[in-house]
């Protein structure tokens, strides 16, 4: 007997091509016992381990009878009546795969990639799919499982590892024997010892083909030892943290479905009549829902029990962001709960890190900006850049957060309304208004910093504090201010309208960064911000005792609205010239006379289509100006009184006043003022025929625009550039300079220096005979004029 079943195995053993220790790994024994069943060592093994040889070899009908016959203590069984004897059958593979989903929508990209991978037998395929709650990775992963099911002939194993659900995650040792038992392996032959029990799993997966889908797993190191080792075998893995530590596996990230994806999903739940009758209202809902499936799914199921409802009203439910999260609620489903297990789960977590990051949770959903930066995260959550970083690190891990960019954080809309949720709930009235504040001190600062590198000799400066600027970056120039405000420019405005709102938040802060922004709006042409900045400053100021700041704001407002109304229509609104009077009056009230003469300068750019009023107003800032000895003021005066004279025709008043602004300027050192007027001294040497002046001035203008960081003032002398050199018939020089114009007015978004560019580029294509290029610039500009 012993001879006859040692002979039978290493006959079978020889005839599949495996060594002794490559059949035990199959089988899930060791060499030793292999080669001591093939000696005869062991007279009558167990039934268990005959069946593992069997299913290892590869036996089947009646070679796999014969082969549990020879081990059996009487021998090959004898032909019995129908009954007698329980056939030996071979365990059905198993197939836990969940229900495959019938209409799954999008991620086609994906799919074909995870298709891919996991039909390589040459190696083991794992694809490790995370994102946040409901983006919709379990049911990628149970798609794409079914997708490949074939390939796997030996079984589709499943198992729910509970890393982000109010239940406690199953320990690895507990998803083992799951797993085990789901292949056949008997629960009293599984190993004590955790390492050695994933040993004898990677050896019951050897040679066979199975696919493993791990959903909903906690970390890597939950994850590990569920992975084959062998190739032949798959894993796909689904998760809420990037499992960025394991080796070897592919990893994907979801990101919420696009616009059409979405309204595909709400069609496949709601029905697709319904969205075909209303498909506006449809692409607002799933806007509404953040194009999250979950939620996109959990709408659609309520339209479906509803049918008597138009998809507009549920828009418009969804509308009220205080109800949106109540509205994505079925059952015992919905996006707030979904969210809701990670955050308690940080929050009850042994580790301070995890708890740090649940806390601070609430206090970014305060924030309203698109997106936030490090430093303001930090100032927003009171810690240093650095533990600030490893906070929304964290949280971007948990995909709680995206990395947009280095040092940039994003929110997810509904993540963001169950923020805000949970600071309400969380966060009291005077910690939200202390958090906003520090958020705005900072801005304060860069916005006085860089105030003071633009414009040092500035009247502004002499109501500021040298502390207002404290705890600005340490910028090295005006550049890099101003580029830190463009990176924040979308916040700026969000905080001021915040800050207005938020009890408790200082008004004088308010006024103070309005203030503040004077030069960077100035330099930047964002009249819009400007304009909603200053009407935030000045409700702030006239609610407070300090009549100066009223004054400066309401100049501010009053220079905002007349460039808004001249960029929109080309004339001056009423509002903004009645704002700049009342101004004047107030700081005559005061008798603050660098006032006077800051508001008089002001108003005489603004008037400059009524020449005898706005030059009775320059001169008079000339001689208040000239009288305090205030450089930076008359230099500013003499420019707007040489443009003045030039309006009226008197060329050579013109020019020598911009030749005094410019000596001037040099004087105190004022780069942006020198660009300035050096730009308008090359357009009256243009005009007047002196070509070679006209160059050298508009050449040093673009250079100092671009020392300085004002892309805007260095895209205007790029474009007067251009038209000179168009006047001498240089179209391929002209073509460059506004090349480079144009692409500086699309960084900063300036329409109408765009407009103006695209202008002269068709002129300089025409002259280079494109003119099909030509007509495509011309009909660009007009449809920016029209915008």
């Amino acid at each position: 007997m012993d001879s006859s079943f040692g002979a039978l195995l290493r006959g079978h053993r020889r005839a599949a091509g495996l060594t002794q220790e490559a059949l035990a790994e199959r089988a899930s024994l060791s060499g030793q016992a292999v080669g001591a069943l093939e000696r005869g060592d062991r007279r009558f093994p167990r039934r268990d381990t005959v069946g593992r040889l069997a299913v290892a070899l590869g036996l089947v009908g009646e070679q796999h009878a014969a082969f549990v016959a020879a081990a059996s203590r009487r021998g090959v069984p004898r032909p019995a009546a129908s009954g007698d004897v329980t056939p030996v059958t071979t365990p059905a593979p198993p197939r836990q795969l969940p229900p495959a989903i019938a209409q799954f929508t999008g991620r086609g990209s994906h799919v074909k990639a995870m298709v891919e991978l996991l039909g390589r037998s040459s190696a083991v395929g794992v694809s490790a799919i995370a994102g946040m709650g409901g983006i919709g990775k379990t049911s990628l992963a149970v798609y794409v499982g079914h997708r490949v099911a074939d390939q796997f002939p030996d079984g589709q194993l499943y198992l729910d590892l509970r890393g982000s659900s109010p239940d406690a995650p199953i320990p690895a040792r507990e998803a083992l024997g799951q797993l085990m038992r789901a292949l056949g392996v008997s629960h009293d032959e599984t190993p004590a010892d955790v390492e050695e029990l994933a040993a004898r799993y990677r050896s019951s997966l050897a040679g066979r083909r199975v696919l493993l889908v791990l959903d909903n797993a906690g970390d890597a190191e939950q994850v590990a030892p569920l992975l084959p080792g062998t190739a032949g075998c798959a894993a796909i893995i689904t998760s809420r943290r990037a499992l960025s530590t394991l080796p070897q596996v592919h990893q994907l990230r979801l990101d919420v479905l696009s616009e059409p994806e979405a309204v595909q999903l709400l069609a496949a739940t709601a029905g697709q009549s319904r969205v075909d009758a209303e498909p506006d209202a449809a692409a607002a809902v799933v806007r509404l829902c953040g194009r999250l499936p979950l939620a996109v799914h959990l709408v659609g199921a309520r339209l479906a029990a509803r049918p008597r409802w138009p998809i507009a009203h549920l828009a418009q439910r969804l509308a009220d962001e205080h109800r949106r999260l109540d509205e994505l609620e079925l059952d015992d489903v919905g996006v707030r709960a979904s969210f809701a297990v990670t955050i308690d789960q940080l929050a009850v977590s042994p580790d301070p890190r995890d708890q740090q990051a649940a806390g601070a949770y609430a206090l970014l959903g305060l924030f309203d900006g698109p997106d936030i930066s490090i430093p303001v995260a930090a100032r927003l959550l009171e810690l240093t850049d650095g533990d600030a970083e490893r906070v929304l690190e964290r949280l971007a891990g948990l995909h709680l957060l995206e990395a947009t960019s280095p040092g940039r954080y994003l929110l997810h809309d509904l993540l963001r309304v169950y923020a805000r949720e949970r600071a309400t709930a969380t966060v009291s009235g005077t910690d939200r208004a202390a958090a906003i504040t520090r958020v705005l001190e900072l801005y304060v600062a860069v916005a006085w910093r860089g105030h003071a590198l633009i414009a040092p000799g500035s009247v502004r400066r002499t109501w500021a504090h040298e502390l207002w600027a404290a705890g600005a970056p340490q910028f090295r120039d005006s550049n890099e201010a101003l580029a830190w405000l463009d990176e924040h420019r979308l916040h700026l405005l969000g905080a001021t309208l915040q800050a207005a709102r938020t009890p408790g938040v200082s008004a004088e802060l308010i006024v103070r960064l309005s203030v503040g922004l004077f030069t960077f709006y100035l330099s930047r042409g964002y009249w819009l911000d400007w304009s909603q900045v200053c009407q935030a400053g000045l409700d702030a100021a006239t609610a407070g005792p300090d009549r100066f700041a009223e004054a400066m704001v309401r100049m501010d407002f009053g220079c905002a609205l007349a460039d808004l109304s001249h960029a929109r229509s080309g004339e001056v609104a009423d509002e903004a010239l009645a704002h700049l009077r009342r101004s004047l009056a107030e700081f005559e009230a005061l008798g603050h006379r660098p006032g006077i003469a800051m508001c008089l300068t002001n108003m005489s750019e603004v008037m400059c289509d009524d020449l005898d009023a706005a030059i009775t107003y320059a001169e008079r800032s000339l001689a208040i100006n000239q009288e305090l000895a205030h450089h930076n003021g008359e230099a500013e005066t003499c420019e707007n009184l040489g443009s003045l004279y030039g309006r009226a025709g008197d060329h050579n008043r013109q020019l020598a006043y911009y030749e005094r602004s410019l000596a001037l300027n040099e004087h105190v050192g004022y780069d942006w003022g020198s660009a300035s007027v050096s730009r308008r001294i090359g357009i009256a040497h243009r005009d007047a025929g002196r070509h070679h002046e006209a160059f050298t001035a508009l050449q040093r203008s673009a250079a100092l625009f671009h020392k300085v960081g004002d892309a805007i003032g260095e895209a205007a002398s790029l474009e007067e550039l251009g038209q000179l050199h168009l006047k001498l018939g240089d179209h391929a020089a002209a073509l460059e300079n506004l090349t480079d114009g144009l692409v500086l007015a699309q960084e900063h978004e300036d329409r109408r220096r765009q407009a103006s560019i695209l202008r002269y580029l068709g002129e300089a294509m025409a002259g280079l005979d494109r003119h099909r290029e030509a007509r495509a610039h011309w009909h660009s500009a007009l449809t920016l004029d029209g915008q």
